[in-house]
């Protein structure tokens, strides 16, 4: 995809929010609607679900005291569902009696990743783009998971210059795709007074905080449980003073400046602020909110001999690179 006609049409300056939506979900030019291959080693990127099947036997667990607390056999929702390893690993976890009688809800944005997740989970699966779908379905109950889907939003970038927040955007000067400052509304974010020192630049990923209070309503008891790489606030931008915004393209990594030429060709992700979840999770009146390291999470059923697994739990590496939220919700 070409971004420069885009950019030019929205006044020469198109905000690194805006650029990442078109970038990966363009009907036409998208990342995630036409040029995702596949997810795991022929992929751009891997995900735990890739790797082991702890995550998914992990997982099987916690839905099995969603249950328990809810007092009924919940559904599985997972959002963002990827190529469906995860679900497929979560099938092969259940018993043979559980998985003839629990539904088995995916809900992804991408029509490439739906496809994908009709074939590989057959008549286990029923496929929604919407989150809203999937829960009238569900009569608004049940065990709603996802494994890194807020860092995939498209994310608002600012950087503290001259004593004030500017936010980034795309801009064409001088016939090349350079990143401008400009004074714009801020969004509600507990990074703003972590991190005001000059020259440092954050994302704030809004349109996720937009899209998960548009769908709460709807949600009536389960356990929500949101995997992620990122970290709490104050430690987020430790060593980064340059923000986390990048792509990934046959699992390298590439820089933000890369990112123009590559447009639609590429993954882009920013790491997540949990502290801003917790937050949102905390303003649901009566949910109980429960936050950890992805190793905490996952180490009591993590196999000594398994070499996925031990990767998973790593410390440093992705079991403290990675955290967990849980947010549980009781039918009153």
């Amino acid at each position: 995809m070409n971004i420069a006609p885009h950019i030019v049409a929205n006044g020469n300056w198109l905000s690194m929010e805006k650029y990442m939506e078109l970038a990966l979900f363009d009907e036409q030019g998208g990342y995630y609607n036409n040029n995702i291959a596949d997810i795991g080693v022929r992929g751009d990127f891997s995900t735990s679900a890739t790797i082991s099947d702890l995550l998914a036997r992990r997982l099987v667990a916690q839905w099995k005291q969603a249950c328990a607390a809810c007092c009924r056999l919940l559904p599985f929702l997972e959002i963002g569902g990827g190529n469906g390893d995860l679900a497929m690993g979560i099938a092969r976890s259940l018993s043979f009696f559980d998985r003839l009688r629990v539904r088995y809800l995916m809900v992804d944005k991408s029509r490439t990743l739906r496809d994908f997740q009709k074939m590989a989970g057959g008549t286990f699966v029923r496929v929604y783009a919407t989150v809203e779908e999937a829960l009238k379905y569900a009569k608004g109950r049940a065990f709603i998971f996802s494994n890194e889907l807020p860092d995939a939003f498209p994310a608002r970038q600012f950087v503290f210059q001259g004593g004030e927040w500017l936010e980034l955007g795309l801009s064409v000067v001088v016939g090349r795709i350079t990143r401008v400052a400009t004074r714009q509304p801020l969004p509600n974010s507990s990074v703003f007074a972590s991190w005001a020192q000059e020259g440092q630049i954050v994302e704030v990923h809004e349109s996720y905080h937009a899209w998960y209070a548009g769908w709460q309503r709807l949600w009536r008891c389960g356990s929500l449980v949101t995997i992620d790489y990122g970290e709490l606030v104050d430690t987020l931008y430790h060593r980064r003073p340059h923000g986390s915004l990048r792509g990934y393209k046959a699992h390298q990594m590439l820089s933000v400046e890369e990112l123009p030429a590559l447009t639609g060709r590429c993954d882009i992700t920013a790491d997540v602020n949990f502290s801003d979840l917790i937050q949102l999770a905390k303003e649901c009146p009566g949910d109980v909110v429960q936050y950890m390291s992805q190793r905490d999470f996952l180490k009591e059923l993590a196999r000594p001999d398994h070499p996925g697994d031990q990767h998973l739990i790593a410390v440093p590496g992705a079991g403290d690179h990675f955290n967990v939220l849980i947010q549980h919700r009781f039918e009153l």
